[in-house]
C-alpha cells in the first residue's frame, strides 16, 4: 500500500465526491436531448482523452501523485490542469439545470465545493512531488480555459 500525506482527507475528498455524484444520479434523469446531452457527451470525451492521455495504468482517483507518477502535459494537460474535475462538471451540471430541486442544486454545490478543495490540495502535493510545478501552473488553467 502507497503512502499518502494526509489519508483521511484524501479518502473523504473523494468519498464525498462519489456520494454527491451518485446523489445526483439517484436524484433525476440523466439523459437529455440538446444542448444538455451535448455538454454531457463533451464531458465524456473529455474525461476519456484525460484517462487516457494519463495512461490507463497511471490513472488515480486520490489526490495523492503516485509514487512513479510524472507530470503530464500533454493532451488536455496542455491546457488544463484538471481537465477530470472539468469533465465532472460538465457531465452533472446539465443534470440539475434540466431537473431542478433544492436537493439537486446542493449536491452540485457540494460536488463543486468538494473538487475545488480536492484539487488545491492536490495541487500543493504536486508543487511538493514536481520542482516544474508552479511553471505548469503559469501556462494553463485549472478547470476552464480562459476562466479559471
Amino acid at each position: 500500500m502507497r503512502h499518502l500525506k494526509h489519508p483521511l482527507i484524501s479518502y473523504t475528498l473523494v468519498g464525498v465526491q462519489f456520494a454527491t455524484m451518485g446523489g445526483l444520479l439517484l436524484t433525476g434523469p440523466w439523459i437529455h436531448s440538446g444542448w444538455e446531452f451535448i455538454f454531457q457527451i463533451l464531458g465524456i470525451g473529455l474525461g476519456l482523452w484525460a484517462v487516457q492521455t494519463m495512461h490507463l495504468g497511471h490513472f488515480n482517483i486520490i489526490p495523492d501523485p503516485r509514487p512513479d507518477s510524472k507530470l503530464v502535459q500533454a493532451g488536455p494537460y496542455r491546457w488544463l490542469r484538471h481537465p477530470m474535475y472539468t469533465s465532472i462538471l460538465l457531465f452533472f451540471t446539465p443534470l440539475v439545470i434540466v431537473a431542478p430541486t433544492p436537493l439537486r442544486w446542493a449536491l452540485l454545490s457540494l460536488l463543486l465545493l468538494d473538487l475545488l478543495l480536492k484539487l488545491h490540495y492536490e495541487e500543493a502535493l504536486l508543487k511538493e512531488r514536481f520542482a516544474d510545478y508552479p511553471d505548469y501552473q503559469q501556462r494553463t488553467h485549472k478547470l476552464m480555459p480562459f476562466i479559471f
